[in-house]
């Protein structure tokens, strides 16, 4: 057994609103922004993670998107042998384990405008992301 349980994760909230303002022969740049956010109840962890992608006023970007996602997880101390604590194992595994979860929530969500390809979210380094966050 491991001393964090994934028990689940839900969206908290979900948007796309297309860009009226793109120029279609324009080159697209998006730039995505990442929020974390935990709250620890004792054995009970509760991380949210969300994006947001795009823009309604620059007529580079075709549209605006964003996702909020909650994921819950308990953490057994009796199982981290290493006496690692909740607070290492989210920064190392918590928020890994929902990155995949938002970026196929918001790959799914940009793919459904049928007009612009889906938008997947890039790979990232969740230890140095969130290292740069503090």
């Amino acid at each position: 057994m491991a001393a964090l349980n994934f028990n689940g994760y839900i969206v908290k909230k979900m948007n796309y609103t297309k860009n009226d303002n793109f120029k279609s022969n324009s080159e697209i740049a998006l730039k995505p922004k990442l929020k974390f956010n935990n709250q620890i109840k004792n054995d009970k962890i509760v991380v949210e993670i969300s994006a947001s992608i795009g823009s309604l006023k620059d007529n580079r970007i075709p549209f605006k998107a964003s996702c909020s996602l909650e994921g819950t997880f308990e953490y057994i101390s009796s199982e981290d042998e290493s006496n690692i604590g909740p607070d290492s194992l989210i920064r190392n595994n918590a928020v890994a384990i929902l990155y995949p979860y938002l970026r196929a929530t918001i790959s799914n969500l940009t793919s459904q405008s049928n007009e612009f390809p889906a938008y997947i979210l890039p790979t990232v380094n969740v230890a140095k992301l969130l290292k740069n966050n503090d």
